[in-house]
C-alpha cells in the first residue's frame, strides 16, 4: 500500500493538538514516516490519520478509568464525607505531576536545543576543514617544491657568483691590457 505524503508538520501538529516538536520527535522516532520535497517536511496522510484514531482510544480509555476511579473513590469517601478534600488531594497531586512532566520536558527541549547548536557548530567545522589524505597530499606537494625553488635560488646564486667573477676578471685583463697598452703608447 503506497502512502500519500501531502501533510504538513505544521497541518498534522494541528490535528493532532500537539506541537511541531513532538511531531519532530516522532518522525525520528519513526512513529511517522515522511518525504522532503523542496525544503518542505511531508508525512504520510494514513499515518497521521492513524495516530488521531490512536489518540481519541487513549484519551477515551483514560476517561473511562478517571470515571471509574471517581465513581469508586466517591462512593467511598461519600460514606465519611471526605469527597472534596480527597478531590483536592486528586487535583493537588494532577498539578504536582504534570509540573514535574513539564520540568523534564523544558530540561529536555534545553538539551535537544545545545545538541542541535552542537551538530551545527561540527557541520560548520567539518565544511571547512581539509580531509586529513588531501592535507598530507597537499604537505608533501608542497615540501617537494619548496625544495625545488631552494634548489632554483641555489643555482641562481650560484650563476651570480660565476657572473661577478668573470666580470672581475674581465675589469683586471680590461685594465692590465689598458695599463700595458698605455705604457707602449709613451714608449714608442
Amino acid at each position: 500500500m503506497s502512502k500519500t505524503y501531502n501533510v504538513t508538520r505544521e497541518v498534522a501538529a494541528k490535528s493532532l493538538n500537539i506541537s511541531t516538536r513532538t511531531i519532530d520527535r516522532y518522525i525520528k522516532s519513526g512513529k511517522l514516516s515522511y518525504k522532503k520535497i523542496a525544503n518542505k517536511v511531508l508525512l504520510a496522510k494514513e499515518e497521521v490519520i492513524s495516530l488521531k484514531q490512536e489518540f481519541a482510544t487513549l484519551h477515551q480509555e483514560l476517561n473511562t478509568e478517571i470515571i471509574n476511579q471517581w465513581s469508586t473513590t466517591s462512593t467511598n469517601l461519600a460514606n465519611k464525607g471526605d469527597l472534596e478534600s480527597a478531590i483536592d488531594q486528586k487535583i493537588e497531586k494532577f498539578f504536582l505531576i504534570f509540573k514535574e512532566k513539564e520540568k523534564m520536558l523544558e530540561e529536555k527541549n534545553k538539551m535537544i536545543f545545545v545538541l542541535q547548536q552542537r551538530v551545527s557548530e561540527l557541520e560548520t567545522k567539518i565544511q571547512h576543514m581539509v580531509a586529513l589524505p588531501d592535507y598530507n597530499k597537499e604537505k608533501q606537494e608542497a615540501i617537494i617544491e619548496k625544495q625545488k625553488l631552494e634548489e632554483k635560488i641555489g643555482q641562481l646564486k650560484n650563476m651570480i657568483k660565476s657572473e661577478k667573477l668573470k666580470n672581475l676578471i674581465f675589469i683586471w685583463l680590461s685594465l692590465i691590457f689598458i695599463i700595458v697598452a698605455g705604457f707602449f703608447i709613451f714608449k714608442g
